[in-house]
Parts: C-alpha cells; sequence; structure tokens
C-alpha cells in the first residue's frame, strides 16, 4: 500500500482537477456544445448586449429597403436577443474550429430558418408545442430537424395546417453571412482567415476565433482549472481555524487556492467577519482533527461486489437496461406506440441514472485504494448558517457506500456492557430495525450474532448483509461484532451514530414548546420511538378513505398500501420549505421505487398516474398540515416577519446561540433569458442583469429553513466542544442531525446532546430572534405564535430523542 504524503496529494488535488476541467472543455468541443462552457457562457453573456444592439441599428437600415429579402423578412420579424442568441450559440459552438465561412453561414442561417419553422408550427397547428417537444427527444441535430420536417408535412397533408414555405439555400446562407459578418465586426470574437487549399486556384474563406479570444480563453481556463481542484483528504493534520481566511487546508506554497471558512460568495459578509467564531471555530477544528482509516475487508468485498455485478448498497448495474425492440404495430396502432415510448422513456431515465451512479461508485473505489493504509483527515468548512461540511467528497457525509468504508483511525476498547449495548445498537440501527426499544435492538443484536460471524468469515457466500437498510455499514459492524464474539474483546474503530427524529420537526416543535409535535418526534419521554412518518401516513389513510366511494384512485391507493416510506420524504423536508410541487414529486418517486425497485403490480394504468399520484400527494399533503399546525403557524410567522423586512429592503441576519452569524440576503436577478424552440431554454447560457433590489420571495421562503438549519448547526457545534471538555471525546462522526463516536463514548455523547438541547431552548429564541431582527433593521415585528405547555427539561429523560 503505497503511503502518502501531504505534497503528493496536494499535486494530486491539483491534476486532478485542471484534468477533470480540461476533460470537460475537450468533450464540449468534440460534442460541438462550446457554447455550454464556462468560458463559452462567459463570452455569451459579456458579448450578447453588444451584439444585439448592432443588430437592432441594421434592423433600422433593412427595414428601409422597399424589396426586402425573404431572409430579411423573417429576421425582422424576429426579436433580436433570440437572434443573437441564436447565432451566438451556433458560431461558438465550433469556436475552435476552422470552419468554412459558407459551411458557418449554412449553420447559422438553417438555425434560424428552423427556429421560424417552428414557430409557425406552434402557431399555426394545435399539435405544435409537441411536434417541437417530440423533436427535443431525438438525438442529434438532423434526426431532430427531420422529425419537425416530417411532421409539419404530415400535418400539412392532413389539412391540419398551411405547409410552411420553406426557405431557399440563398436564404439561408444570406441570412447566417450577414450575421456572421455583424457579429464579427461588433464583438471581435470572429476572424477570417484565407487558406489556399490543395488543387485550387483561389484561398477558401474560413472562420475562426480571433486571436484576442483564443487568448482570453486561454488566461480565462487557465485560472478556471487552478481554481477548481478536486479537494482530496489529507494525510497532514488540517489547521486549525483561527480566522475565516485562516485554516483548514494548509495551501502556503501551493497552486491550491485558499478556502474561506464559511461557504459563501458573498464577499461583503465574510469580510464583515473579524477574528476567531469561537465556538463554531472550535468544533470545526475537532471534527477535522478527526483521523480515519480506509476499512479494508469492506473494500475488498465492495471490489467483489462491483466486479461481480452484485447489487447492493448503491452499487448500479453494470450494463444499461435494454430497451425492447420496437412492437411491429408501433406505426399502425397509436396505443401501442404510445405505451411503447412512454416506456423507452423510462429505461432511458434510469438508465442515466445509473450512469451517473456509475460514476459515483468509480470514483468513491479509486479514492478508497488510494487512502487505504494511511491516516487521513478531512478539512472542514461551515455553510452561512452554520453547518459544517467535509470540504472533500465521498466521506462520511456520504451515502451508506461511503460511510461504510470508513473507521475511526484510533481505536476504543469496548470495556462495559454500556460500550457494548452501543456496539450492538449500531446493529440494529444499520440493519433497520430502529424503530423498536433500546433493549429490543440490543437483544436483535445477539440473536444474530451467529450471522455476524458467518458474513465476517465469508462475506462474499454469506450475503444475508445485504438485505440491510445500509448494508456496507452494517457489513462493517458485522466485522467487530464478530471479532468481539470470538475473541471476548474489542479495540473499536467503528463510527456508531445517534439518530435524531426529524430534527427539524423537533426544533420547530421545541420552540413553540408544541406538546404534540415533540411526542411525535421524540422529543419528550415515551416508551417506545414515535413514529412521525407513520403517524402521518395513517391520518392520509383515513382521508383516502373518507373518499373512496366517489375517487377510484383513492380506493385503488387503499388496496396498495400506505406506509411510513410512502411519507417520510415529504414529512422530513416539511420543515426545510416543502412544496406541494416537490411534495408530489417525492410521491410519485416513492411509487416509482415501489414498482420498479420493488417490482409490485402497478395498481392503475400508467395513463392515470398523473391523476392518481395528484389524489394521494394532496391527501399526504393535508395529512401533514393537520398533524403539525404549530410548525406550521411558527413558519407562517417567520415568512411574514421575512416579508416586513424585505419589504424595507433590509437583509434578514442573526447570530446563533453558538456565535455564527447567519446573513440571509437573496436578490432579484434579472435574466435575459432567450427561448428558441427547437434549443429549448437557454438556461444555462444567458447573459444577467445584476439586480440590487431583494427577493421577496426567495427571502421569504429561505427564511425557515435556514433559521432550523442555523439552530441545529449551533446544537452541533455546542455538542461536540462539550463532549471534548467534559468527556474527552475526540473523534466525530458528525452529520448536522447524526450525532457518532466511538460505542465506548456513546452513553456520555447521549447524555451532553440532551443538555446542550435542553440549555439552547430553555430560552425564548423565537423572542430573541425577534429582537435581534428589530434591533438589525429598526422594524416593528408581529409576536410569535402561542406558545404550548411542553416542558423542554423533559429532553433528559427521552431515551429516544436521538438513538
Amino acid at each position: 500500500m503505497e503511503q502518502l504524503t501531504q505534497s503528493a496529494l496536494n499535486s494530486d488535488m491539483t491534476t486532478i482537477g485542471v484534468g477533470r476541467y480540461r476533460n470537460k472543455m475537450e468533450s464540449a468541443r468534440q460534442r460541438n456544445t462550446e457554447s455550454e462552457t464556462a468560458y463559452g457562457q462567459r463570452l455569451i453573456r459579456g458579448a450578447l448586449p453588444a451584439y444585439i444592439k448592432a443588430i437592432d441599428e441594421h434592423k433600422v437600415k433593412w427595414r428601409a429597403i422597399k424589396n426586402k429579402a425573404r431572409w430579411q423578412k423573417e429576421v425582422l420579424s424576429m426579436p433580436s436577443e433570440r437572434v443573437g442568441f441564436i447565432v451566438m450559440r451556433t458560431v461558438l459552438d465550433q469556436l475552435h474550429q476552422q470552419v468554412k465561412l459558407v459551411s458557418m453561414s449554412n449553420k447559422v442561417g438553417s438555425a434560424l430558418f428552423y427556429q421560424q419553422k417552428c414557430e409557425y408550427a406552434v402557431r399555426n397547428n394545435e399539435k405544435g408545442e409537441g411536434i417541437v417537444l417530440g423533436a427535443k427527444r431525438r438525438s442529434g441535430e438532423a434526426a431532430q430537424r427531420a422529425h419537425i420536417r416530417q411532421s409539419m408535412k404530415h400535418e400539412a397533408e392532413k389539412g391540419l395546417m398551411e405547409a410552411y414555405d420553406d426557405w431557399t439555400r440563398r436564404d439561408i446562407v444570406a441570412a447566417g453571412l450577414n450575421l456572421v459578418e455583424l457579429l464579427k465586426v461588433s464583438t471581435g470574437i470572429l476572424k477570417y482567415v484565407n487558406v489556399l487549399e490543395q488543387g485550387r486556384k483561389k484561398p477558401t474563406r474560413f472562420v475562426t476565433a480571433s486571436d484576442e479570444t483564443l487568448d482570453w480563453i486561454g488566461e480565462f481556463n487557465y485560472h478556471k482549472e487552478l481554481l477548481n481542484p478536486f479537494w482530496l483528504p489529507t494525510v497532514d493534520t488540517p489547521a486549525e481555524w483561527k480566522s475565516v481566511w485562516e485554516g483548514g487546508y494548509k495551501v502556503d506554497d501551493t497552486e491550491l487556492p485558499k478556502l474561506p471558512f464559511i461557504k459563501t460568495t458573498n464577499m461583503e459578509y465574510l469580510r464583515s467577519i473579524e477574528g476567531k467564531l469561537d465556538e463554531p471555530m472550535e468544533a470545526c477544528n475537532l471534527i477535522q482533527q478527526t483521523p480515519w482509516r480506509i476499512n479494508d475487508e469492506v473494500l475488498a468485498t465492495m471490489n467483489w461486489a462491483w466486479k461481480n455485478s452484485v447489487k447492493v448498497g448503491g452499487l448500479p448495474n453494470r450494463e444499461d437496461e435494454v430497451i425492447p425492440s420496437i412492437p411491429d404495430d408501433f406505426r399502425e396502432d397509436e396505443e401501442s406506440n404510445r405505451r411503447w415510448r412512454r416506456m423507452a422513456a423510462g429505461i432511458h431515465k434510469r438508465n442515466l441514472s445509473t450512469r451517473s451512479r456509475r460514476l459515483l461508485i468509480s470514483k468513491v473505489l479509486y479514492l478508497a485504494e488510494k487512502l487505504s493504509g494511511n491516516r487521513f483527515f478531512y478539512p472542514s468548512v461551515c455553510d452561512f448558517r452554520g453547518r459544517v461540511y467535509n470540504v472533500p467528497s465521498y466521506g462520511i457525509q456520504g451515502p451508506d457506500v461511503c460511510r461504510g468504508l470508513l473507521k475511526f483511525a484510533r481505536p476504543r476498547r469496548i470495556k462495559t456492557d454500556i460500550d457494548y449495548k452501543w456496539l450492538a445498537i449500531q446493529g440494529a440501527n444499520t440493519w433497520g430495525y430502529d424503530k423498536v426499544t433500546l433493549d429490543q435492538r440490543v437483544q436483535w443484536a445477539d440473536d444474530f450474532a451467529k450471522d455476524a460471524q458467518r458474513i465476517a468469515s465469508n462475506p462474499t457466500k454469506e450475503l444475508i448483509w445485504t438485505e440491510a437498510d445500509d448494508p456496507w455499514q452494517f457489513l462493517s459492524w458485522c466485522f467487530e461484532f464478530a471479532e468481539l464474539k470470538q475473541t471476548g474483546k474489542l479495540d473499536s474503530c467503528l463510527p456508531v451514530n445517534m439518530d435524531a427524529t426529524n430534527n427539524g420537526l423537533q426544533i420547530l416543535s421545541m420552540l413553540t414548546r408544541d406538546p404534540y409535535g415533540m411526542q411525535a418526534t421524540n422529543v419528550l419521554p415515551t416508551d417506545k420511538p414515535a413514529d412521525i412518518y407513520a403517524v402521518v401516513a395513517q391520518q392520509a389513510e383515513l382521508i383516502l378513505k373518507g373518499q373512496a366511494d366517489t375517487c377510484p384512485f383513492s380506493k385503488a391507493w387503499l388496496a396498495f398500501g400506505l406506509n411510513r416510506k410512502t411519507t417520510k420524504r415529504s414529512v422530513m423536508c416539511y420543515s426545510y420549505g416543502l412544496t406541494a410541487y416537490s411534495n408530489r414529486a417525492y410521491i410519485d418517486q416513492w411509487y416509482s421505487e415501489q414498482i420498479h425497485d420493488g417490482g409490485r403490480t402497478k395498481p392503475f394504468d400508467e395513463d392515470d398516474r398523473y391523476i392518481a399520484i395528484a389524489v394521494l400527494s394532496k391527501a399526504v399533503w393535508s395529512s401533514i398540515e393537520s398533524v403539525l399546525s404549530r410548525p406550521k403557524q411558527c413558519m407562517d410567522w417567520f415568512q411574514d416577519c421575512a416579508s416586513l423586512v424585505t419589504s424595507a429592503e433590509k437583509p434578514i441576519s442573526w447570530v446563533t446561540p453558538s456565535g455564527f452569524p447567519v446573513h440571509q440576503e437573496y436578490f432579484n436577478y434579472q435574466s435575459n433569458q432567450v427561448k428558441t424552440w427547437i434549443s429549448g431554454h437557454a438556461t444555462h447560457v444567458k447573459y444577467v442583469e445584476d439586480s440590487d433590489k431583494l427577493s421577496s420571495r426567495r427571502q421569504k421562503n429561505g427564511v425557515s429553513p435556514n433559521l432550523v438549519h442555523s439552530l441545529d448547526a449551533a446544537a452541533l457545534h455546542k455538542t461536540v466542544i462539550k463532549a471534548n471538555e467534559d468527556a474527552g471525546i475526540y473523534d466525530f462522526a458528525f452529520i448536522h442531525d447524526s450525532y457518532g463516536t466511538h460505542a465506548a463514548g456513546c452513553e456520555d455523547m447521549s447524555k451532553i446532546l440532551r443538555k446542550v438541547f435542553i440549555e439552547m431552548f430553555s430560552v425564548d429564541l423565537l423572542r430573541d430572534w425577534k429582537h435581534q431582527l428589530e434591533h438589525n433593521t429598526q422594524i416593528v415585528l408581529p409576536e410569535p405564535p402561542e406558545y404550548g405547555t411542553a416542558d423542554i427539561s423533559q429532553i433528559s429523560n427521552s431515551t429516544y430523542f436521538f438513538s
């Protein structure tokens, strides 16, 4: 195994980052999509306004012509912004190639011609938009244009629209030539090069990027690629954070850019923070100074599973799902045609997802192999709410496939029954047996001990571990638990986590002293874990039952069956700004998983899916709002306060209980976005005019999730520091609302985190936040919603608050 040095890792971070950036640029050039690159977008944003102005000026001249050419009439009828965007995108897509001027003119003119053809179809045929959308689903420009031509021809033959009078080749080339020449003169992006080709007497004129443009692109890419390293863990202990610009990666004498303590693009906000943020930085230092190692036993099993296409724990199929052959009656039977196309589209979408997951696994395995045998660290920073994040990807804050590969570098011996209890609970939790009492979880682990030993001795044959909810973390637990059972002793390196029960709703319930919400999220003591997701699912079932006689989809859903997983994503995101739209998307995602991953039979025809999902998502939404009425009142109050502050054109700022300064300032952005039918919306290729006006909508929608996140971050800061000071805990596997350390430290951590939450929430945090905003803005805000009667101190007796 390679013993890594920090200088070698620093070089790798730069080299891999540069290589990744250059590969993206080269891929874009090969695909003729340079306009979508970072430099292409910058060129468009910078040059498009001047080009539009030049087009407007020339339109004045063209309007004065009595006998206008067809192309002039067409261009005059188009918005200059649209013409400019289409021309610039077409030209920039081939910027690094030498293209004959006549060829470039033809490409530009053809793009304008097809834009107008699509506009005609949309205006004159009810299926026009469908024709254009159908073209977008085709792969490649030639196939897209063929679809448009054939579809419009068929509609004309059926008498459903007048045939479109196509442009002549002369009009296409003339339009392109004039607009390319105008782009060259008005922006300086292009130049012409005369080349005497073999066998020709006269030179041929080519279009290429000007020398100034190429120099600018080279300079832009040089700086851009160095600013985008592939951040890796470090083998040297990260530097302690002492100020916003001092800590984390040690970048002196390297080509690595300096990272600030807070992830934000608001430099004014960063410059306003002077000195050290004591508690946030101390907590971040302790987290990033936790040393890690790769779990080589898990890595070996993962390599085996990947090579043998064992689909487990996030490992995707090595091969794409095959799209069935087109049915024989595809052209004659419209229903057959529609069914096949819908099925093919679904498979294509799943294949795209699978490919991205394959890339993730390849990166995870590459990084694990590279780090194997070394002790390493994850430099960490905060976001603008104070939440702590590891800078490198694929670490302890990643999915199960990442977390299962990691173990603490420093072991702690299992010495007591309490240590054993927490180790056993980790096994039950990662298996998925976590909705029962702690004693039942320990008993489950004891009963599983022989299975764990068989798995540890031969994980590629004894595959029961693959059935766990978090199979890779469970496998890691099996190796340790088996050793303890076999030898009677264990120096454990396993991270053992205690998870909150929907920490967002816990926080909202604690803020309002809501006894119902606190009971449903295990803030108050219960004999066994409460399950808020199951409560909402049961309420949704009651709603469906009430309308089953009149709504066949409600009846179908009841037969299909709801459970906690139906509502989990929606309830989890409710306190973070869930909308009716995102709620529907989560319900649809759950349904897809049930059908495609769970192999269940569809309860209704695919044609009825949209309506059926709407029925269920509406029932879930109503259930959430009825079950969580007081948290909803709290979120509404946050939004009311945000609206008042924003209406006075003032940002929303507050300091959390751990001393972290939060600054929420979302601006309106005026995006000059060009819409073209065949190319869709230019959502990534656009020019933006800055706005200094605060966005009322974004400020209002952001305040509740940002405040909740800032409070869970403050609790984490305080817990980490107190655990280190009071209990000597020095290894931390924290993921926002999941607190992890060694099994031997869990009992202390469990008690300390409860003390922290009691101390934080015994204060009237709602009025404290209100007073801060009033002091910062000089605006009188409404009083908070009425408080409930729950006793915050009861958290100390709640076994399942974090468990």
